[in-house]
C-alpha cells in the first residue's frame, strides 16, 4: 500500500527570521472572514452583489486582496499613508493574485480624507482593525464619516469593526498561542498599556514571543481614542448615514466567540466584545 508523505515541519519562527507583517496577518487578521461578512450583508441589505470596495487604512491590503480573488467582475482600491507596508503588500499578498486579479486592485499611498477619484463611488468602504480609532476628536470623526457618505454611491454601506467592553480600558495583558504552519507557532501578545479617562486615549502595543531566543517587543504600537458605539452611531447619523446596525457576535458556551454575527439591538454586559458596525447610506 502506498504511504501518505509526511509534512515538511518547517524552522521554528524567531525574531531573527520572522517577519512581522507576517505574524500580524496570522495573529489578527481573518480575511476571509471578513470578506464572507460583508459581501454576505451587502447582498442581504442591497440584493446584488458587492462588486466595488476601498479598503481605508489596509495596511498590507489583504482584506482587498480576498475580496478581488473571489470574482471576476470585484475591484478593489486600498488606501494607507505608510508606503513601506504598502510595498510590502505589493510583494507578499498583491504579487500572489492571479494576473488578472491584479489588474483588478490598486494600493495607493493616500489620506483617508482624500481618497480621490479612484477611490470613489464605491459600493463598500471597509474600515477594519479600529483603524479609524486613530481620529482622537468628535470633529476628526465627523469629518471622516462625511468623506465615506460623500465617497460612497448611491447606495454604498460602510463596515468597520469595533470593540467594547470594560476590559477596553483596563491596562492588561493578553497572550494566546499562533499556529503558523509547518509546524510552527509563535505567542501573539496585546498590551493596553495606558488609558486616560479624561480624554479617552489608549496606548497600545502588539509583542511576539517564540519558543526559543528573544521576544519582538513593540513589533506594532498604537495611540488611539476608545469609542463607544452609541457615540459612533450618533456621528455617522450626523454625517447623513440614515441608518446604522450593531452585528454582536454569538457566544460558543465556553465563555468566548462563535465567529457568528447577528444583528442586534440590545447587548450583554461583556467584560469584552467585538462587533460589527454596519452604516447604510
Amino acid at each position: 500500500m502506498p504511504t501518505s508523505k509526511r509534512r515538511k515541519r518547517l524552522p521554528q519562527l524567531t525574531r531573527k527570521n520572522s517577519d512581522k507583517f507576517f505574524l500580524y496577518i496570522q495573529s489578527v487578521q481573518s480575511p476571509d472572514h471578513e470578506i464572507d461578512f460583508v459581501t454576505t450583508q451587502f447582498k442581504k441589505l442591497r440584493k446584488r452583489p458587492l462588486r466595488r470596495v476601498r479598503e481605508d487604512f489596509c495596511g498590507t491590503a489583504i482584506s482587498a486582496c480576498e475580496f478581488v480573488k473571489r470574482h471576476p467582475e470585484n475591484h478593489a482600491v486600498a488606501l494607507d499613508l505608510h508606503k513601506p507596508t504598502l510595498a510590502w503588500g505589493h510583494r507578499n499578498n498583491v504579487a500572489k493574485l492571479d494576473p488578472a486579479a491584479q489588474q483588478r486592485i490598486k494600493l495607493l499611498a493616500r489620506n483617508v480624507l482624500s481618497p480621490g477619484k479612484e477611490g470613489t463611488r464605491v459600493d463598500a468602504v471597509l474600515a477594519m482593525n479600529f483603524s479609524y480609532w486613530i481620529f482622537m476628536t468628535r470633529e476628526a470623526m465627523l469629518a471622516y464619516f462625511r468623506t465615506v457618505y460623500q465617497t460612497l454611491g448611491p447606495d454604498g454601506i460602510l463596515f468597520m469593526d469595533t470593540h467594547g467592553g470594560y476590559e477596553a480600558t483596563k491596562v492588561m495583558e493578553e497572550r494566546r498561542k499562533v499556529y503558523a504552519g509547518g509546524g510552527r507557532w509563535f505567542k501573539y501578545v496585546w498590551e493596553q498599556s495606558s488609558f486616560d479617562p479624561i480624554s479617552g486615549r489608549c496606548e497600545c502595543r502588539i509583542h511576539f514571543e517564540f519558543e526559543k531566543g528573544p521576544a519582538w517587543k513593540d513589533a506594532f504600537k498604537y495611540a488611539w481614542r476608545v469609542w463607544s458605539l452609541p457615540e459612533l452611531r450618533e456621528i455617522l447619523a450626523e454625517a447623513g448615514f440614515k441608518r446604522s446596525t450593531v452585528y454582536l457576535e454569538g457566544d460558543n458556551g465556553k465563555g468566548g466567540g462563535d465567529g457568528v454575527f447577528r444583528p442586534k439591538t440590545v447587548g450583554d454586559p461583556d467584560a469584552s466584545f467585538i462587533a460589527y458596525l454596519v452604516a447604510e447610506k
